[in-house]
């Protein structure tokens, strides 16, 4: 476990949420490039082959469901062992909060990246909720905060779990 002294308070996490978190973060980088890649090429979706190409509903594609589910691999990769071979109720319960704060990260990471990378703003086109404020796409820190309360209520139980 990491101990380190934030605001005069002890901060207890341990490696593999931040290695997990870490890699969320990469993963979402580069599915960013991949997917502002994909779609400004002259090519455009057409490139993908199907099943991969099959128009789902609105700007949703099927890869958009397969690179959800690596993203969920990706993100409570760590914790399966957890998960299916922990008897403690309270680990389940930290891995399950740092694991889904890990793929709202992820959405709005991906997003974010998409513009960013590519030395855009984000103008919340691609998205079905047109609406932004200054640039700044609301979605983005809804899902920021929601992300930090569910690492915090991870922080708080491995603290008092110790």
């Amino acid at each position: 476990m990491f101990n380190m002294d934030i605001f005069g308070r002890r901060l207890i996490m341990r490696p593999v949420n931040l290695t997990s978190a870490v890699s969320t973060l990469i993963f979402a980088m580069v599915y960013g490039v991949i997917e502002h890649t994909l779609l400004t090429s002259p090519l455009g979706i057409s490139i993908l082959v199907y099943p991969l190409n099959l128009h789902l509903i609105g700007q949703l594609y099927f890869y958009h469901i397969l690179m959800l589910l690596l993203a969920g691999l990706i993100c409570f990769n760590p914790f399966f062992e957890i998960f299916f071979f922990s008897s403690n109720n309270s680990a389940k319960k930290q891995a399950l909060f740092w694991g889904t704060g890990n793929i709202l990260n992820f959405i709005w990471l991906e997003d974010m990246f998409y513009f960013i990378l590519f030395a855009e703003w984000p103008k919340d086109v691609m998205t079905p909720l047109h609406l932004s404020f200054y640039g700044v796409v609301w979605w983005y820190p809804v899902l920021l905060t929601a992300a930090s309360v569910l690492y915090y209520l991870t922080i708080r139980d491995m603290r008092k779990a110790k």
